[in-house]
């Protein structure tokens, strides 16, 4: 019988959940990645949402657990082993200028514990010119199983600080 990893486990549970508030009309899931690495032996799970009202910035959520915790996890050399979180804010603008408040929000939120930054990506074709902002924060927490609670307020206070609700 197969034996679900934390990484198994907390990604079924944020999924459901995503999915659930999907079902409700409250996000939309716009896209989803499993991926194996296999040259560097990482587990990551990505969902990405949008708001129902169809606005030009989306949700990303990232759950990773690098080799060692997933190594020590299937040895059972790791009595806790746990995954990375980062969600990132991301959308497409005709210029360069960011949302400050949106920054100041998740340094606000995060930014003491956690990595907050804002990369500016600047796309140039013969037709036209775009920007991509693409705001992150990168948990600096191991999650494991016993933090179910803390992932799921992670992804409601992310949709509400795009002015959306997911309250239960």
């Amino acid at each position: 019988m197969f034996d679900p990893t934390v990484f198994d486990n907390l990604k079924v549970v944020i999924e459901g959940y995503i999915y659930d508030l999907d079902l409700q009309g409250k996000v939309n899931v716009i896209g989803r990645s499993d991926i194996v690495d296999l040259a560097t032996m990482v587990r990551k799970y990505i969902i990405t949402i949008e708001d129902v009202r169809k606005s030009k910035r989306s949700i990303l959520i990232e759950i990773e657990i690098p080799h060692r915790e997933l190594s020590g996890e299937l040895l059972e050399t790791n009595e806790k082993p746990g995954c990375y979180v980062t969600v990132s804010f991301c959308e497409n603008n005709g210029t360069h200028e960011y949302d400050e408040l949106l920054l100041k929000k998740l340094k606000r939120s995060w930014g003491k514990q956690h990595f907050v930054k804002l990369l500016l990506t600047k796309e140039i074709t013969d037709h036209s010119v775009k920007y991509h902002h693409k705001y992150m924060v990168e948990f600096q927490t191991l999650y494991g199983e016993d933090s179910i609670d803390d992932l799921i307020n992670i992804v409601d206070h992310s949709i509400s600080l795009l002015g959306l609700s997911t309250k239960r």
